[in-house]
């Protein structure tokens, strides 16, 4: 009788510990203008701010759906910087931050349209010897 009471519970266990499944994507998305955004994703121990392994395939996916969600960039889009933006810690400190943000700029492709002038390189001064 004790051993059926207890399997009646496990179920219970089971919806409680569902409950505590979370995700860990944070993002964040603005459009700058009509061609382009600034996306951000959220970073932790265990989606880190490497920017070539499985956490950064992860948010290049969801800068996609992004995109999607919000109309934007059907022919494509170039991420023109990609930067990490540290968490300023927690009021017992800075050493006590769990990651940052990673911060996408970028902008649509739009067919027809030359793309982004490239600054020329700085002129190297002539060395006399």
């Amino acid at each position: 009788m004790r051993a059926f009471a207890v399997l009646r519970l496990i179920p219970l266990g089971v919806l409680a510990l569902a409950g505590c499944a979370g995700t860990d994507r944070h993002e964040g998305f603005t459009a700058t203008s009509p061609t382009s955004f600034l996306y951000s994703a959220r970073t932790s121990t265990m989606m880190t701010e490497n920017d070539d392994g499985e956490a950064e395939r992860l948010r290049q996916g969801w800068l996609a759906t992004a995109l999607k969600a919000h109309a934007m960039c059907s022919d494509g889009y170039v991420v023109d910087t990609r930067r990490f933006v540290p968490e300023a810690g927690t009021a017992n400190g800075p050493q006590f931050g769990n990651g940052g943000d990673i911060v996408y700029a970028g902008r649509c492709i739009v067919p027809g349209t030359p793309p982004a002038p490239v600054a020329p390189p700085p002129a190297v001064p002539a060395v006399r010897g």
